[in-house]
């Protein structure tokens, strides 16, 4: 297109000095530079439609205070019934601190290439994690979908968007505190989505090795061969039609090879209506033979920031069931403010019961309020009774902050 555009405009200057005087010349010059002008911008605008490329980010800053006791059973960093508190500047509540780069480039016939490298930030310490969030370059074709490979958020995660009135952020009030894996990234992951058909989105992944921790497998990830790794299935499906919003997932965690456990297995189902003046959520699912995740209580401050549920543990406990649900709402309050809430258990069954397991209950309500399209402020608490199932123990979690994307 471009040499074509040179071609036009070297003819028509050759033509203008032959046959025009020198008194209509400066205006036919003119008139050449205006068309070569018009030429290199419409070649300038279809490179840029073929390729773009975006730098953005989040920062997320403020302060969070929690309470915790310890339960009858010794926990990770305090003796039985012993009470802690711990205040002090938060990144990451409500979303995790960060920067990226996204790009993608058009290939032809409807088929794009497209990557993200996104890296978390501890906004009040300046630390960056690298690429821990996402990297990972993938095809998608309008009529297929997409695959994407590298690490990222999983397959069932996807699906599950928009379930939790919390977005899976705000600490403990986060439905992944009973829910396990609602929220995870994967490393090593080949990931699929489909296109979207009439409102049906389907999502699978398998990732050879996750990057997760193992909890009492019994067996080291650092033997050579593919079956020694952490391994993980994760499929999920998505439905949106009008009002209503429908999702479900399930995961299987594999064990290392050699362990003398079984797989990990969740499922969780979910919906939400929009009543307009409200939205009313709802979840319920099930961890088999052990748990994922879980509510990430007494890990300090100093071990949140930009990279919120990112790291993750598998405990593996044959015959062990936990059932767990969820109840929320979110209420706008004007045009610039929401008001949102939770009910969340988890419920110990098969071998838990036998180890005196209790149920885990989380109350939790959060405001936020817009002072632009791309800065809010926010507030929550959180009050959870048996964390981690442990019998008598107690926390409680609260935070402010300031939220700017860019």
């Amino acid at each position: 297109m471009l040499v074509f555009c040179l071609r036009c405009v070297l003819h028509r200057a050759l033509t203008s000095v032959s046959t025009v005087s020198s008194v209509n010349l400066i205006w036919r010059v003119q008139s050449v530079a205006l068309l070569l002008m018009m030429c290199l911008a419409g070649w300038a605008e279809v490179a840029q439609a073929q390729r773009s490329i975006t730098l953005y980010g989040l920062l997320d800053v403020g302060f969070s205070l929690q309470r915790v006791q310890a339960g009858s059973d010794s926990a990770k960093f305090l003796n039985p019934g012993e009470r802690q508190n711990e205040f002090g500047m938060a990144s990451g509540q409500q979303s995790g601190s960060r920067w990226g780069i996204k790009g993608t480039e058009a290939l032809g016939s409807g088929l794009a290439l497209h990557f993200v490298y996104e890296s978390a930030v501890t906004a009040n310490t300046g630390q960056s994690s690298g690429f821990t969030r996402q990297a990972t370059l993938g095809l998608v074709d309008e009529g297929w979908g997409a695959i994407d490979l590298g690490r990222r958020i999983s397959p069932g995660t996807e699906a599950f968007a928009n379930i939790d009135p919390f977005d899976f952020s705000f600490g403990q009030s986060s439905l992944t505190s009973s829910m396990g894996a609602t929220f995870i990234r994967f490393s090593n992951l080949v990931a699929y989505t489909s296109p979207n058909i009439g409102g049906l989105n389907l999502y699978a992944g398998w990732s050879s090795d996750t990057g997760l921790r193992h909890v009492n497998a019994g067996v080291s990830e650092t033997a050579f061969g593919t079956s020694n790794k952490f391994r993980a299935l994760s499929l999920g499906a998505r439905f949106a039609r009008e009002q209503w919003l429908f999702a479900a997932m399930y995961d299987v965690y594999y064990p290392p090879s050699g362990a003398r456990v079984d797989a990990v297995k969740q499922w969780n189902a979910g919906v939400t209506y929009d009543l307009k003046v409200a939205t009313l959520h709802a979840a319920y699912g099930q961890s088999i033979d052990g748990r994922l995740n879980g509510a990430g209580v007494l890990r300090g401050l100093e071990t949140d920031g930009g990279d919120t549920n990112t790291s993750g543990a598998v405990v593996y406990s044959p015959g062990a069931r936990t059932n767990q649900w969820m109840l929320g709402v979110t209420v706008p309050t004007g045009a610039a403010a929401k008001v949102f809430a939770s009910v969340q258990q988890a419920r110990p069954g098969g071998n838990y019961s036998a180890d005196r397991r209790v149920t885990q209950t989380t109350l939790s309500v959060g405001y936020t309020y817009a002072l632009s399209l791309r800065t809010n402020i926010y507030a929550y608490y959180s009050y959870m009774t048996a964390p981690e199932l442990f019998k008598d123990a107690q926390s409680q979690g609260m935070g402010v902050g300031l939220r700017h994307a860019f």
